[in-house]
């Protein structure tokens, strides 16, 4: 009996099919669009030219696309029989699935992110193939997998790719420096431009505020929609309702700015701030969810405002605050303290390591967000920046405290047993009268249970001492405490922030203390691959930061198993009378040495000396 011949047509329905097996019908925000169907204007004029023969317009079998994400498009090509699946070449577009589909996503990849996808064969005998490219790109990647993914899935791959992000990332930065130089216009200070952003962020939170910011009529009906918005956000939840009014203080300069309240001019101006962020900002941080954007903003005004610090913090830098996360083994079920908490850089990076581990549990999520996160904050405007990021990403305010550290934990936190992890980056001691950084360090450690982690950055004066106070301290750490590793941070860290101090990373296990014969592991992480731009500041512009084979998993890889290598790390026994820095101890490769280079180093060094009476 001969073999009766497949349609196309059954090929287009075995793909409906698949689409209700795998849940695309009962997806709201999913737009399935059969043949030339799409009411997409942008598509249909990427696709005139497309036609598998070169001369007409291009028709893909179906087109997807999503209301949430709507720059990212599925496009599937189908044929009847499996011999048509894939030809070797892939320029064979009329008459091969993948070939066909490729060629459409060359042309709609000018415009948007594309899932291609091939499926050929019937019911019971079918190929499934699926590639993804992203906008303005040639590169295509294939998806390991020979069935047909959920929606989701396929929108991981893009979403959650370390090109995506470094894009869509360097667009936020660049976006940052317009907005820096449009509220100066503006007349905005310095000082309350994150405010601003922070407030008109959390607005966007409400869903009647997104709707209908920009049906107002006065500028003083939208000024007290956004403050309203921001008030219902802050009190949606009872129990998260600590510090509301405190923030909401915060934000009352938006009333008196004169930019804002003018009564011709004001409610076009908010209008199109709140417009601007909305459409580069939220839409960036809907992807990102755990990506510390506001303060990463916050450094961007840093650098382009005549600012000492503006609002008297140095904020730590995204990758840093990640890494010390991971470093800390950061899971599910840990819960986090950062008492110095400024805008909250490492609270949001330890959420996204919960998170991640947490996976779809939300039950486990509620309970990170409810109990795991603690942030203490003592500056009122630091405080609303910390409550608005928290909120933003994914609101674990519950346990945000307004307070000092200093009277905070002994009377909230110590002998609780509820902190496992204390990451932190006190205020620097830049006056005789400030406090020392070991202080932060030992409150956060009087908070952490016993065998706890606390990795706290710091100015490297502070191990590098061998007399005074911070030589008492250190004696202190050592008597109560285990040092496991201290490392040297890149010297420039926190250029974006108009600061100059070279900082370490200090690992300590907390109420155990140092056995006697017990090494410290020692990490030079002075190169970690940023590099100094006009465009985007200190930036990982040559990607060697991320990815299996980056920085990042190179100095975790060491750290975590406490490797020696040679002109990078080494274990040592030190006590307080030595110096707790990687470079004390690491034999230098003198053949490799740059004499331009050292002279410069010396010089710096001696300037150092002479600013510091040393």
């Amino acid at each position: 009996m001969a073999k009766r011949k497949i349609s196309e047509t059954e090929t287009e329905w075995l793909f409906k099919d698949l689409l209700q097996e795998k849940g695309y019908f009962d997806n709201e925000d999913i737009i399935v669009e059969f043949k030339d169907a799409t009411a997409n204007e942008k598509i249909k004029k990427l696709l005139l030219n497309a036609s598998k023969k070169g001369t007409k317009k291009g028709i893909p079998d179906f087109i997807l696309r999503s209301y949430r994400y709507p720059d990212i498009i599925f496009l599937v090509e189908c044929k009847a029989d499996t011999k048509f699946h894939s030809s070797l070449t892939r320029e064979r577009y009329a008459d091969y699935a993948v070939d066909g589909v490729l060629l459409y996503s060359s042309f709609v990849s000018k415009e948007f992110d594309v899932l291609s996808i091939a499926l050929s064969g019937s019911e019971d005998n079918y190929e499934v193939s699926a590639y993804w490219q992203l906008k303005g790109t040639d590169d295509v990647q294939e998806v390991k997998s020979e069935n047909l993914l959920t929606y989701d899935n396929y929108l991981r791959l893009i979403l959650e790719s370390d090109e995506a992000f470094h894009r869509d990332y360097s667009k936020l930065l660049t976006y940052a420096k317009l907005l820096n130089s449009n509220l100066h216009k503006k007349k905005i200070k310095e000082s309350y431009r994150a405010l601003l952003i922070s407030g008109i962020l959390v607005a966007l939170q409400n869903d009647a505020f997104r709707i209908s910011y920009n049906t107002h009529k006065t500028a003083n009906a939208l000024i007290s929609s956004l403050l309203g918005a921001i008030s219902t956000e802050l009190r949606a939840d009872p129990k998260k309702d600590k510090n509301t009014d405190v923030v909401l203080g915060a934000f009352d300069f938006i009333k008196t700015n004169k930019t804002f309240s003018d009564s011709k001019k004001g409610l076009l101006a908010l209008t199109e701030v709140i417009t601007s962020i909305k459409d580069n900002v939220y839409t960036f941080l809907d992807k990102y969810k755990y990506i510390d954007t506001l303060s990463q903003f916050y450094i961007e005004f840093l650098r382009y405002a005549n600012t000492d610090k503006g609002l008297g913090i140095v904020l730590t830098p995204m990758h840093i605050a990640q890494l010390f996360a991971k470093m800390a083994n950061v899971r599910k079920d840990t819960t986090v303290l950062d008492n110095a908490a400024g805008t909250g850089g490492f609270l949001v990076a330890s959420l996204g390591e919960m998170m991640i581990d947490a996976g779809d549990d939300e039950t486990k999520i509620e309970e990170i967000r409810e109990k795991q996160v603690y942030g203490i904050e003592y500056e009122s405007s630091n405080l609303a920046l910390l409550v608005s990021n928290m909120i933003i990403h994914s609101d674990g305010r519950s346990n945000i405290i307004w307070g000092d550290t200093f009277d905070v934990v002994p009377s909230k936190l110590k002998g609780k047993n509820l902190i496992d992890v204390g990451l932190l980056n006190p205020p620097f001691k830049m006056d005789k009268d400030d406090i020392y950084e070991f202080e932060f360090i030992y409150s956060n450690l009087d908070a952490v249970k016993e065998k706890g982690t606390v990795i706290a950055l710091v100015p490297a004066s502070v191990v590098t001492d061998t007399s005074g106070a911070n030589y008492e301290y250190k004696k202190r750490l050592l008597k109560n405490h285990t040092l496991e590793a201290v490392v040297s941070l890149p010297e420039e860290l926190f250029a974006n922030s108009k600061t100059s101090v070279v900082t370490v990373g200090i690992v300590i296990t907390a109420h155990v203390p140092h056995p006697k014969y017990k090494e410290t592991w020692f990490g030079y992480w002075r190169n970690d691959g940023f590099v100094k731009t006009k465009k985007y500041g200190r930036a990982d512009v040559n990607r060697q930061w991320d990815g299996e084979k980056g920085l990042e998993r190179q100095w975790l890889n060491a750290f975590m198993n406490r490797k020696e290598i040679a002109e990078f790390s080494i274990n040592k026994i030190v006590t307080p009378e030595d110096e707790w820095i990687a470079e004390a101890y690491l034999e230098t490769d003198y053949s490799s040495l740059d004499m331009r280079a050292f002279e410069k180093t010396v010089r710096k060094y001696q300037a150092f000396k002479m600013e510091n009476g040393l």
